[in-house]
């Protein structure tokens, strides 16, 4: 049976801005990933959690340290080598926080997640590799506690970015009955990753950042949540908008 858990972050904040209702988790400082994988780094046994597939503008790189130092644990990541000097600021933001960082020569994905399974595999009592997208069950059932809990209203429309997608199919979990959409920021999105979400892709490429013109109103990460209210507000400009139209912003 799944364990109590709470989540134990500041509340949810929704903040209406032109007409649409944004869950402001930029006003964190460290994503909305604090709040999904806090019972998954809680619960389990090892004291080392390793990831190898988040790129340099990914904002797991931030999350998953604040969460494991919560627990006296340490995050590994595994990521493309690069020049010291011209390291993102997300990736600056990932070492101060704590984050170990392994840096792999030809870092295409396949090869960091490879070295990442390789380390985690060589001491698995202690080292624990999350998955891709960090898709667990316990993460998911966090994602529709989470909204239960803190959103005080049920969306007729909800609107996320995707990449891998596991945070819009747990807002599809969460809320069965809402129309749900999803906006591809990243690799093609398999059936399964879409899930029953209308899908959308971003006239972006996945490591350019968002233009002013299409920018939302609120801090949003550039590579990546920001990209998807352009798309949301012109949908509407040739669909019916209902009453409820819930936009969901990871982080800055």
């Amino acid at each position: 049976m799944p364990t109590e858990w709470t989540d134990p972050n500041s509340p949810i904040q929704i903040i209406e801005h032109q007409g649409f209702l944004v869950v402001r988790d930029d006003l964190l400082g460290v994503g909305s990933k604090v709040r999904f994988v806090d019972r998954m780094i809680r619960d389990m046994p090892q004291n080392e959690i390793v990831f190898g597939s988040c790129p340099a503008t990914g904002y797991a790189q931030i999350s998953l340290p604040v969460v494991a130092r919560r627990y006296g644990k340490t995050a590994h990541l595994f990521m493309a080598k690069r020049d010291m000097d011209k390291l993102h600021h997300y990736q600056h933001r990932g070492i101060e926080l704590g984050a170990i960082y392994h840096w792999v020569k030809m870092g295409m994905l396949n090869v960091t997640k490879s070295h990442a399974k390789k380390y985690a595999e060589e001491d698995p009592a202690n080292r624990f590799l999350l998955p891709l997208g960090l898709e667990h069950p316990s993460v998911l059932e966090s994602i529709v506690q989470v909204c239960h809990e803190q959103i005080p209203l049920v969306p007729d429309h909800i609107w996320s970015v995707g990449s891998s997608g596991t945070l819009n199919r747990g807002l599809q979990q969460a809320y069965p009955d809402a129309e749900v959409h999803v906006v591809q920021v990243g690799h093609t999105m398999t059936p399964r990753e879409i899930g029953r979400a209308i899908h959308h892709v971003s006239p972006y490429k996945f490591d350019r950042p968002v233009k002013p013109c299409d920018a939302p109103p609120f801090p949003s990460a550039p590579t990546y949540d920001a990209k998807g209210w352009s798309v949301m507000v012109r949908w509407y400009e040739t669909h019916p908008r209902p009453a409820n139209v819930l936009y969901w912003n990871v982080a800055s």
